[in-house]
């Protein structure tokens, strides 16, 4: 007798009062709140055995308390016998690929767009028999999601579940977009919002000057973009090269054969030619000149309609050298190339690193800045009246504390008197724990893009 008294007693053989399909009335009988589940159970109707109305019929004359049938302790899921007056009072159990997990219903329907926030969608998964909700999914991945649905705040993927697997998941148990999107975030992804033109011609221009990943001819196009902007790069570097670098004599014309000014005038045409084309296709011109890009394009090429202006004005080869002060500005052309990090995982990696740890950086710039203060201001004042000390205030003591931290040490400045040597061997010992602190920042966030990239785990 004992052992059948505790045969009855397991979970799979007891009878449950609370399941998440029916409902109990005031004498014992279950109501199924839904009709479709009419042919799993005798006795069901539309009314008592005593002709009186049962809990259903009441749901039916109060189509508002049918907004959410099946959470506990609420609308017509609440018998007129019941046991408890707690928002606890069902405990659901979820089976996913054999690990289980129990959680109150309360906690899981505060998500109702979800697939377990939502009573009606996981009710399809729901086992009669064992009484739990089974999931054939992946059980890595669920513990994340269990942890959302327990603590709220953000989802964060298991080192071991690869990216596509989670965010599957993710889709299956229809986790909100919001949280989905923050996860992407964090992960790495860009999503950048195409404002295309309305005109189909000006539209089809827009897509090859901008978006080079859109046909073989718009990459084709950036590529040539690129070459010829390292091009111009070079040629504003090699021209300062003293064996190369003409000198003007007095009244001497200007000589527009000379290579570098033919090869500048070619890679100016383009350039020039680039932003028309950019600026007439574009789909709001206000957009245009708040792209920093867009700004750069302009600015690079002012320096030589400059210097052309002098040389045709005055046609003296003095005079158009006088503009080249401004030839500075065709460096910042070379941002341009950062155009093309979406066809490249390294330069993505490394951009994507350095914007997820500008927090940490700024952390390391303000304990540098405040080292370099103490052991500029500890130096002068070890120093001062030492003769032929080199370091003349604190605002010279920068420079050196500076390179002494970052362990460079030009050997302009040095300490001469004992405690200075001191001072600069503590500066020189705090300024290699100071350089540590971006490290692992900046090693952890490498990582996690590293491995977005380029589809590989960590180990």
């Amino acid at each position: 007798m004992a052992a059948v008294v505790s045969i009855m007693n397991q979970r799979r053989f007891r009878k449950s009062y609370e399941r998440p399909d029916r409902m109990n009335s005031d004498d014992g009988d279950q109501l199924w709140v839904f009709p479709s589940h009419a042919k799993h159970g005798s006795r069901m109707g539309s009314h008592g055995s005593d002709g009186s109305k049962t809990a259903l019929d009441t749901c039916k004359s109060s189509p508002s308390r049918l907004s959410d049938p099946l959470s506990p302790c609420s609308g017509c899921s609440i018998p007129i016998a019941h046991r408890c007056h707690l928002q606890t009072c069902e405990r659901i159990t979820i089976n996913v690929s054999g690990q289980y997990y129990e959680i109150w219903a309360s906690i899981l329907n505060k998500h109702p767009d979800t697939l377990l926030g939502n009573p009606e969608k996981r009710l399809q998964f729901y086992d009669r028999q064992r009484d739990e909700y089974f999931f054939d999914r992946h059980r890595p991945t669920f513990e994340a999601v269990f942890n959302y649905y327990k603590y709220g705040g953000y989802l964060h993927r298991p080192e071991p579940v690869p990216d596509d697997i989670f965010l599957s998941e993710l889709d299956f148990y229809e986790i909100e977009k919001e949280i989905v999107d923050h996860y992407k975030k964090e992960e790495g992804y860009i999503e950048e919002e195409k404002i295309l033109p309305e005109n189909p011609i000006q539209r089809k221009i827009w897509m090859l000057v901008e978006y080079p990943e859109t046909s073989c001819f718009a990459y084709a196009i950036a590529i040539v973009s690129v070459i010829i902007t390292v091009l111009s790069i070079v040629l504003f570097c090699i021209e300062t090269i003293p064996a190369l670098k003409k000198t003007c004599e007095e009244n001497e014309p200007v000589n527009f054969g000379d290579p570098f000014f033919i090869l500048e005038t070619i890679c100016t045409a383009f350039f020039t030619v680039e932003v028309f084309v950019r600026f007439f296709s574009c789909p709001n011109k206000l957009l245009y000149f708040k792209d920093f890009k867009n700004l750069v394009d302009v600015t690079a090429v002012i320096p030589y309609y400059i210097t052309l202006s002098n040389s045709l004005s005055s046609q003296s080869c003095e005079s158009s050298k006088s503009s080249t002060s401004l030839a500075f500005l065709r460096v910042v052309r070379l941002v341009r190339i950062f155009k093309l990090t979406k066809h490249s995982a390294g330069l993505q990696v490394l951009i994507l690193t350095f914007k997820a740890s500008l927090e940490g950086l700024l952390l390391f710039l303000v304990a540098m800045s405040v080292c370099i203060l103490l052991f500029s201001s500890a130096i002068y004042y070890a120093e001062h009246e030492i003769k032929g000390s080199q370091i003349s205030s604190i605002p010279d003591g920068f420079w050196w504390a500076l390179i002494t931290m970052c362990t460079v040490g030009y050997g302009d400045q040095v300490p001469i008197g004992f405690w200075g040597k001191i001072i600069g061997s503590m500066c020189a010992l705090s300024g290699v724990l100071t350089l540590a602190i971006p490290v692992p920042i900046i090693t952890e966030n490498f990582n996690k893009f590293y491995a977005h990239k380029t589809g590989r785990g960590r180990t």
